[in-house]
């Protein structure tokens, strides 16, 4: 009888370490979103990203290496450095120092989870970098025009060479003061996020944008979700992702990322990948 006793409490603590780790997140959960998980004080979290975008205007390519340090209960510093593929070769594009808050607690009785996230992006002084297109023999009207076009036109991520989204969200040509404020729900297995995104520009304009994603656990290790990014402009930048998330060990988690864009402003095919290294 003892024995019995023994054995059942010893399956039920076992199923229940499995549920908690089966529903369990661990921050940086997603590709083109911020979650409200961060490294804990004395941890840290190294991530890289990667990826490819398609259009008629051609093939671009991204490498974004990002390093989270804890510093204290519910607050973490980041730095961010993006390299692009360009005419000749992989450059230095821009780097992100960031700081990032976790407003609601663990313990909160809110039904949802808010973050904040800020930092400041500085760019390497490309064409576009302050969101400004240079003078040409067609005068202001041409350049006014020009902006028009790409008006609402990341992420951490563009249609080719030719084409700047300095003022879009989408941005990685431009200083800019970037901030993104979180709210995350989770549904047992499920987890729901969304990211309202605030790109400050240097020379005095401003984007905004949203992110938004749902991820499921359908097993420990694996899990499936959509993802979408864009600009709060019907003709600017908007993309939608599917992706993949596998976790072979605690530690580290494997994502791969496929999708296309909904606008003209937005690649025909994206593929993105990347890892995140927890320490």
């Amino acid at each position: 009888m003892i024995a019995f006793s023994f054995t059942r409490h010893l399956a039920l603590a076992a199923l229940a370490f499995t549920t908690i780790s089966l529903h369990a997140h661990h921050g940086h959960d997603f590709i083109l979103l911020e979650d409200w998980h961060l490294a804990a004080p004395g941890k840290g979290h190294l991530l890289t990203n990667f990826e490819w975008e398609h259009s008629g205007d051609g093939d671009e390519y991204g490498l974004a290496p990002s390093l989270m340090f804890g510093i204290a209960p519910r607050v973490a510093l980041s730095l961010d450095v993006d390299f692009r593929d360009e005419s000749d070769g992989w450059n230095y594009n821009a780097v992100m120092p960031a700081a990032h808050f976790q407003v609601t607690g663990p313990d909160s009785d809110l039904p949802f989870k808010v973050a904040l996230s800020v930092g400041y992006q500085w760019a390497d002084g490309a064409a576009g970098a302050d969101g400004e297109e240079p003078a040409d023999e067609h005068g202001d009207e041409h350049h006014d025009d020009h902006a028009d076009e790409h008006q609402g036109g990341h992420d951490h991520e563009h249609m080719g060479h030719d084409h700047s989204h300095a003022s879009s969200v989408h941005n990685h040509d431009s200083d800019a003061l970037m901030s993104r404020l979180i709210i995350e729900r989770d549904f047992g297995a499920t987890k729901a996020v969304f990211n309202l995104i605030s790109v400050a520009r240097s020379d005095g304009g401003a984007s905004w944008g949203y992110a938004a994603g749902v991820r499921h656990k359908v097993r420990e290790q694996l899990a499936f979700g959509i993802e979408a990014l864009g600009d709060f402009e019907s003709h600017g930048w908007h993309e939608l992702v599917g992706g993949v998330y596998y976790e072979p060990v605690h530690s580290l988690t494997l994502k791969l990322g496929a999708g296309f864009g909904l606008t003209e402003e937005t690649p025909d095919f994206t593929l993105r990948t990347g890892f995140v290294w927890r320490f």
